[in-house]
């Protein structure tokens, strides 16, 4: 079991890299992208998608390295599982977000966005499919711990 936790691990660092690309490749767009004669970085909805990109990658990170912590002491087997199931379903938002900063160029292939939303896709797929660890893992963990009894292998 302990590589199915580290590699929950990986694919959520993997995650949270693709969320830091798409960000990071957004604010450059925005910058040089004039609409109506102003750059992008100008408009109020801008600034929110960018804000609320880059809040779900700083909570997915921190989470990450917590957990982390926890399973380099022997403990957080669901913790990995919840971190992976929420660190993929951000990168998914965070891509879908930059494709549509970056409008039509977002969805072309040669643009980086637009591999960074089919990476981010995969993801939740990796180390156990979304689903899967959702009921299997975090929810019966949750459940066990709620009534007192511990937790069976994952």
């Amino acid at each position: 079991m302990a590589g199915m936790v580290g590699g929950r691990m990986q694919t959520s660092a993997r995650a949270c890299g693709v969320m830091r690309a798409a960000l990071r490749a957004s604010i450059r767009y925005c910058a040089d992208r004039k609409v109506f004669g102003a750059p992008l970085l100008d408009y109020q909805l801008t600034l929110a998608k960018l804000a609320r990109m880059g809040a779900r990658l700083a909570a997915c990170r921190h989470l990450a390295y917590a957990v982390a912590g926890m399973v380099d002491r022997g403990e957080g087997r669901m913790e990995a599982s919840l971190v992976k199931l929420l660190a993929c379903r951000s990168a998914e938002m965070v891509t879908r977000e930059a494709v549509q900063l970056h409008g039509g160029m977002g969805y072309a292939e040669e643009s980086a966005v637009s591999r960074y939303f089919v990476d981010a896709r995969v993801l939740s797929i990796f180390e156990g499919a979304e689903e899967t660890l959702a009921l299997k893992v975090v929810a019966r963990a949750l459940l066990e711990r709620a009534a007192g009894v511990a937790p069976t292998a994952a």
